[in-house]
């Protein structure tokens, strides 16, 4: 038992981070320092420092966005990419598509990212139907949501239920065969609020092998249960078969098998075709407890529950001397882990809050396949604390500072017939600080600058191949992340955001070859810039324009230096919104510029420019009308090297409220 302790001291450094500043205050209260008219507060997003976009409910119906992936495709220095089996997922500023961190009401959405690289995660089975605002920070965000990224983080807040219970129906259909129906029911009494969606997609997809079909349901309940408490219970599910489209030849059009024989038998000569996931199930619930015990300190807890499962299936000829026949090979993935998390905002002064914390969780996984013996498992552990100062330093300027320490422990088993178990586990841990300070020079403009420093453990999946290989496990990625900002506003009607940004990394975590272990790549640096401008031309039309340039190149440990791949150099989007009585109509532009890849044949994609239309009408505040078409000008470009983009495509639907 003394053992077990010993490994759960909180660090030095955090302990003093987390001890002195709770002594100070507990001497201010010794001398009776009077603050009780001042509340406390935790920073909230808007007024942090770092470039956070927020994108509402009534942003995302002017987009026309269905799902999260099309809901922030648009936003300055995030890229919506397809990553491993053609799942869509966010790459914020060049990081990886598993390193940008994702809470719907401030649980995990997907368990697995960072655990095990989980290639079914995907940001289109997040409907937007029931997402009330999207926060999404871009570098060196607040030490409460971790430091375990090199990207950003996304916020999602669902809806909150308001006045007597209303029932809303949705009804939808598209291109492709494309079908999205649900059914919310929403309000609130003295005492509770609710608002809970469930609902269906499906759809054949612009590709073979694409059809899909995702059932859903999420929802929050809150209860006020005394004065200054609340207790929420919120949740998600999600259930998805989705077939990967077959990758495409350009130069023939015929569909291309993926460059994997995936058989028992070790003559297999064929490669797989028609990949596709069945029963990828998904659940989070989570218990918080909010609580204001006093105008200078509230706190909350949050206990949660995460699965995540799925069943990846492919078609492959097994070849032997006497006979060829096609099998359907199966290889399964599930988890299942708890979290327990703690936050507490203290007011030190009138200028001063201090947040701080704990983090705990446990996620077991295991792995089968159905033409095989192999039995393997982990479980990952992870275990956090923080905490973090925001001051008012005069009535210009604001400084907020954190620190974060993080431990995670993996355990790994692998077994099957003929072989030697294996037993391995390790334990890595980092402690990272960040800094950000705005300064408003005057009512028009405001600076702002953030560093800070962040990691990525690697993975349990990965530690695992590379343990069953022999080989040894990769150092944790180490970033540092810096961003110089600067806001304007010209009028009550415009405004002007420009960024510059840089990320400094050290020991990337990849593998040349899919089959070969993983390694780290001496050093990664990604910089570039952003600029946003926002208009309100009239009561009836406003606009906006944004660019971004990407710069990222990688450091061998001999010193050479390469382009990195799958990452546009730049994008530029654009937007009208006109809205007239019960009519609105939004046009949506988005160029993207070339793309390099690690494909010999199709080394680069082209730029390519899509244009998307937007209309809805609103017959009477119970009815609502609307029709999507995206891509109007049909526009031909390719979204990997094997994969082309979608043509002209449309989705018309009604809201009606029961």
């Amino acid at each position: 038992m003394r053992k077990s302790l010993k490994k759960m001291v909180i660090p030095p450094t955090v302990f003093a981070f987390l001890v002195c500043p709770l002594m100070a205050v507990m001497a201010e209260e010794a001398d009776t320092v009077a603050v009780d008219e001042v509340e406390v507060h935790s920073t909230s997003l808007p007024d942090y420092l770092v470039t956070t976009e927020v994108i509402t409910a009534e942003k995302i119906k002017e987009m026309g966005a269905t799902n999260l992936a099309e809901a922030i495709s648009k936003v300055p220095g995030l890229y919506v990419a397809y990553a491993d089996k053609n799942a869509r997922l966010a790459r914020i500023r060049g990081a990886a598509t598993d390193q940008t961190k994702i809470y719907i009401d401030g649980m995990p959405a997907f368990p697995l990212s960072g655990i095990a690289s989980n290639s079914a995660s995907n940001l289109e089975t997040i409907p937007a139907d029931n997402i009330e605002k999207i926060e999404i920070i871009k570098g060196p965000g607040p030490v409460q949501y971790g430091t375990d990224y090199k990207g950003g983080i996304i916020l999602i807040t669902t809806k909150t239920g308001k006045g007597p219970g209303q029932f809303n129906l949705g009804l939808s259909a598209g291109s492709h065969s494309s079908y999205d129906k649900y059914i919310s029911y929403s309000g609130s009494d003295d005492n509770a609020s609710y608002y809970i969606t469930a609902g269906q997609k499906q759809g054949n997809g612009h590709l073979n092998n694409s059809e899909f079909t995702t059932d859903y349901f999420n929802g929050k309940i809150k209860w006020d249960v005394g004065k200054d408490s609340s207790l929420t219970l919120s949740g998600y599910y999600m259930n998805t078969d989705r077939e990967i489209p077959n990758g495409i030849d350009q130069r023939t059009g015929e569909e291309v098998p993926a460059s994997i024989k995936w058989s028992t038998y070790p003559n297999s000569t064929t490669n797989t075709t028609d990949w596709k996931y069945t029963d990828f199930k998904q659940t989070n619930i989570a218990l918080q407890f909010d609580e204001k015990t006093s105008n200078r300190f509230k706190y909350n807890v949050k206990l949660y529950h995460v699965t995540d499962g799925n069943n990846l299936w492919v078609k492959n000829q097994i070849s032997t001397p006497s006979s060829y026949k096609p099998i359907w090979y199966r290889s399964g993935w599930y988890s299942k882990g708890n979290g327990l998390e703690f936050t507490g905002d203290l007011l030190a002064d009138r200028n001063n809050t201090i947040t701080f914390g704990g983090k705990y969780s446990k996620i077991d996984w295991n792995a089968d396949e159905n033409n095989t013996n192999l039995d393997e498992n982990g479980a990952d552990k992870r275990m956090s604390y923080y905490v973090q100062d925001s001051m008012k330093l005069n009535d210009k300027t604001n400084l907020t500072m954190g620190v974060r320490y993080d431990r995670a422990k993996q355990s790994y088993s692998y077994s099957r017939e003929t072989e030697d178990t294996i037993n391995k586990s390790s334990t890595v841990d980092a402690t990272d600080p960040v800094l950000n300070l705005t300064h408003q020079l005057d009512e028009h403009n405001t600076l702002r600058f953030s560093a800070g420093k962040t990691h990525v453990f690697v993975t349990a999946k990965q530690a695992a191949s590379n343990l069953t290989a022999g080989a040894a496990i990769p150092n944790p990625e180490k970033s540092k992340n810096y961003e110089v900002g600067w806001s304007h506003s010209l009028d009550d009607k415009s405004s002007l955001d420009i960024a510059f940004f840089a990320n400094k990394i050290t020991d990337r975590i990849d593998r040349v070859k899919k089959t070969d272990p993983y390694i780290n790549i001496s050093k990664t640096d990604i910089k570039g810039a952003e600029l946003s401008y926002n208009k309100s031309f009239t009561e009836r039309l406003k606009g906006f324009v944004s660019y971004t340039y990407l710069d990222a190149r990688d450091t061998s440990a001999a010193g050479v230096e390469t382009i990195a791949t799958g990452l546009p150099e730049n994008m530029f989007n654009y937007g009208l919104t006109y809205t007239v009585d019960k009519f609105q109509a939004s046009l949506l532009g988005h160029v993207v510029g070339r793309v390099l890849t690690n494909s010999t044949t199709y080394p680069r994609l082209d730029s390519y420019h899509t244009v998307d239309l937007n209309f809805n009408y609103r017959e009477n505040k119970n009815t609502e009308y609307f029709l999507h078409i995206n891509n109007v000008f049909d526009a031909a470009y390719w979204e990997k090297y094997d994969y082309s983009g979608e043509g002209i495509n449309f989705m018309a639907g009604v809201n009606i409220k029961l």
